[in-house]
């Protein structure tokens, strides 16, 4: 799966797309937190989403597969962005609560000083 933007949780800034390809995205039903296997040239990561993180992603909160699936090219962009914590050397990626809000503020501040700010399709909810 290519993707490029953020565009499924509704933040669409050009400033903010990295290009990546999805190799596997899976929900752990029992602990409801993410993994998602993503390739940024030629590096492969692995991301680990927390159960906060994905409440934390869209509102209402929810930790459904629904919701992760929904969200995959997100967390990759939290990714991209430097704002996920490194375990393993860089190799593996853990995406937390404060990493989402973080990543939503960085988002926010590039489209207010572009001009062009716009609530994201999920906050009007």
């Amino acid at each position: 799966m290519a993707c490029s933007s953020s565009c499924n949780a509704g933040f669409c800034s050009e400033e903010m797309k990295v290009p990546h390809d999805v190799v596997t995205a899976s929900l752990n039903a029992r602990d409801k937190s993410g993994r998602i296997d993503v390739r940024f040239g030629a590096d492969v990561k692995t991301v680990v989403i927390s159960r906060r993180a994905l409440l934390s992603v869209a509102s209402p909160p929810r930790a459904t597969e629904v919701r992760f699936l929904q969200h995959v090219d997100a967390f990759c962009e939290i990714v991209a962005s430097g704002l996920g914590s490194k375990k393993s050397g860089g190799e593996v990626v853990l995406i937390t609560a404060n990493d989402v809000r973080r990543w939503r503020r960085a988002w926010q501040s590039s489209e207010v000083a572009a001009g062009i700010l716009t609530a994201p399709p999920d906050a009007a909810s």
